[in-house]
């Protein structure tokens, strides 16, 4: 295969701006694979500095003395090497082949001179941007995307000119250059259009369809985890990653609910965490899932309807408002563990979309505080557990709440006493505790929200009130554009429910109020925001159900189009046969008529005939006055040439308007002919092809201004 770039490469402009498009080509490729944060340092690294390397080649600043032997040597010793990484360096095959494949991207683009080179090198771009398609569920994909194709459209372009140029450096391009590109760029944009709306609505993305996406850490970095170690949330209550929307349906807007991800029941003095799940096994042919069951009596009080957009996180848990009563979707089944915590088997790293029921405030206080002891005895079982404790905890529990009869207000005595008497800070300790409740009651006496719980929860339990620590979130940011309230991993909550015979599980906030945060998030944090929440909600989230309704809802729209044009079509003859019943009463009225309709049809037809000599006309005087343009000059010559077509000379198109002029200029002196061009007018029309190849070829002005005038003349001659 020959080498595809012109043969004085570094002087072609043509080959610099192919060798640039497909240079960002593969840089757009090698910063979607970046942003995904999966790619090693090193590789980064490497990728960088070759990309950088070569930009310098492009413009002829630096030689990179690379031969193809040790091209191939190098790359036959990483291939060896790949099976290594895979096995016992990186151990996952993703990643090491992500890695394979930027080896090879490293090569080419040091060392790509030939066409296949070059095609290798957009091979491993759609690589790199199919990996990151692996990778990521980010809106900021479809950016890499949008400008992957516009460099591929660049890139292919400049290639097919540059081969046209290549295989006949001496004949003119059939079509201006300009037109080609257009009518090449309009066919990729409209291919793409096409088939990416074809897809869209053909092929929905169903949630379990895709690929997990695992941190490259390793850890949970979305401010959620199954498990809650003292002083992490502190951590992750500083990022602002979105990781939840919600958008209510039904019910009072404008509360700040809580989000209930998982109830922990095991503490061991340093976290909390669930023994291996089990429950009960929920499969519904409709989607629809009542998780409200007699295992918590749940009393009358007011609903929220809710929808959920859940962003891929290390957990298979659904968050639910306070108490969920009903949950909807295209799951197959769930898991409802008993702590009360509702799974999505397999939903681990990947977005989810759903919808929820909830009761608020299913217990009245008054009520709640009468209640008697009398425990089942797997509630104690579970939810009394202690480690070795401090003496002092306990201690402090009894004297919080020894002038309470009844379980309920102790809990709510307890709640009283960390909000008021503690004080909130999202800084950790300097060095760690080997008892961190401890050293939170007694001598910080500050800290987070899993602190706050952990010390209420313990309490209740060396109370003998079952107690349990409930992982999720709390409030969130209203964004006006979607209606959607936006969680962020900044909102990272723990609380504490307690357990009461005739009741169930109550939930308790010991954590005080948290400081404001003293940021505006402005019109640009809508507007992205807003561009996630879309992008979550009909790319990632187009499933078959929402297939289905999309597709009844342009049934319903396009019948109703169909209803209302069927009724403006009977309202129209309505009007006609009623104005020609009025007609037919009145017989004076339809010579009027006739009359009218007579002179619009007048009017139209002058219009029509005098519109070509209007634009004509305008058209000249474009020209007079120095504003025309080159297609302006060519429509002159055309309108000239037209003249002689209406005698029977019309130009051929292979004819060029120079070899054109002179075969008139024959014609001219042929007597023979039936109704010849006079040899004025052949003279003439000869003047005035040398005016328009100096106007439309040449650029000049003054050609320009002279073609006007010598047309008008040219059209006043006797025919």
């Amino acid at each position: 295969m020959t080498d595809m770039r012109p043969k004085a490469a570094s002087t072609a402009p043509g080959d610099g701006f192919f060798q640039a498009s497909l240079l960002l080509l593969v840089a757009t490729g090698y910063l979607a694979v970046l942003a995904t944060g999966r790619l090693d340092r090193g590789t980064a690294v490497a990728a960088g500095a070759a990309l950088v390397a070569r930009a310098l080649v492009i413009p002829g600043w630096l030689r990179i003395p690379l031969s193809d032997p040790a091209v191939r040597a190098l790359t036959i010793a990483y291939i060896g090497f790949y099976p290594l990484d895979f096995l016992y360096l990186s151990k996952d095959f993703l990643d090491a082949t992500v890695r394979l494949v930027f080896f090879l991207a490293i090569m080419k683009v040091l060392t790509a001179r030939t066409t296949r080179d070059y095609s290798y090198l957009g091979v491993i771009a759609f690589l790199e941007l199919l990996s990151a398609a692996m990778l990521s569920s980010s809106v900021a994909f479809f950016g890499f995307l949008a400008l992957f194709l516009l460099f591929a459209v660049a890139a292919r372009t400049s290639y097919e000119i540059q081969r046209s140029g290549d295989r006949a450096p001496h004949r003119a391009p059939a079509a201006p250059l300009n037109r080609r590109l257009a009518a090449l760029s309009v066919a990729l944009a409209a291919g793409i259009a096409a088939l990416s709306v074809g897809l869209f609505f053909v092929v929905p993305r169903a949630a379990g369809a895709y690929l997990a996406r695992m941190p490259a850490t390793g850890e949970s970095i979305l401010g959620f985890s199954e498990e809650v170690a003292l002083g992490t949330i502190g951590r992750v209550k500083q990022l602002s990653t979105p990781v939840l929307r919600i958008k209510i349906l039904d019910g009072p807007k404008g509360v700040r609910l809580r989000w209930r991800g998982v109830a922990l029941e095991r503490f061991d003095g340093q976290k909390w965490s669930n023994p291996p799940r089990t429950g009960q096994v929920l499969v519904s042919p409709y989607g629809t899932y009542v998780v409200a069951g007699a295992r918590q009596r749940l009393r009358p009080g007011p609903r929220i309807r809710y929808q959920a957009l859940r962003e891929p996180m290390d957990t298979e848990a659904i968050f639910l408002a306070e108490i969920p009563e009903v949950v909807a979707s295209v799951f197959p089944r769930l898991e409802w563990s008993l702590t009360d915590s509702i799974f999505l088997p397999g939903s681990r790293w990947k977005p989810l979309r759903y919808e929820g029921t909830s009761f608020l405030n299913p217990a009245r206080r008054e009520e709640l505080g009468n209640l008697a002891e009398g425990y089942p005895e797997p509630v104690r079982a579970a939810y009394l557990q202690l480690p070795e404790l401090d003496p002092r905890i306990p201690e402090l529990a009894r004297y919080v709440t020894e002038t309470q009869l009844t379980p309920y207000w102790r809990a709510a005595a307890l709640e009283h006493y960390l909000r008021t008497e503690f004080g909130y800070t999202l800084e950790l300790p300097a060095e760690r505790s080997a008892d961190p409740l401890a050293d939170f009651l007694f001598r910080r006496r500050k800290g987070h929200c899993e602190y706050f719980a952990s010390a209420m929860a313990v309490m209740l339990r060396t109370l003998g009130i079952p107690a349990r620590m409930v992982n999720g979130f709390h409030g969130g940011v209203y964004n006006p554009m979607t209606g959607y309230q936006t969680i962020r991993a900044s909102d990272a909550h723990s609380w504490v429910e307690a357990y009461f015979p005739q009741s169930g599980w109550v939930t308790f906030d010991p954590t005080p109020p948290e400081p404001a945060e003293g940021t505006v998030l402005g019109r640009a944090w809508i507007l992205l925001d807003a561009l996630e929440t879309y992008w979550n909600d009909w790319i990632l989230q187009y499933d078959v159900g929402r297939q289905i309704r999309l597709a009844r809802g342009l049934q319903g729209r396009w019948q109703r189009a169909g209803d209302a044009t069927a009724l403006w079509w009977d309202a129209g003859w309505q009007w006609i046969e009623k104005k020609t019943t009025r007609l037919r009463q009145n017989p004076a009225q339809i010579s009027w008529f006739a009359v009218v309709a007579a002179g619009a049809a007048l009017l139209a037809w002058a219009a029509a005939k005098t519109a070509p000599y209007a634009a004509l006309w305008w058209r000249a005087r474009r020209v007079e006055r120095g504003a025309g343009s080159a297609h302006d000059c060519a429509l002159l010559y055309q309108r000239a040439a037209q003249r002689l077509k209406r005698r029977g000379v019309a130009r051929p198109g292979w004819q060029t308007p120079q070899e054109f002029a002179a075969a008139v200029a024959v014609l001219g002196t042929d007597s023979a002919r039936r109704r010849p061009p006079s040899s004025k007018q052949a003279a003439m029309f000869e003047e005035i092809t040398a005016l328009y190849n100096r106007a439309r070829f040449g650029g000049h002005g003054e050609a320009a201004r002279q073609l006007a005038g010598l047309i008008r003349a040219w059209e006043a001659l006797p025919w």
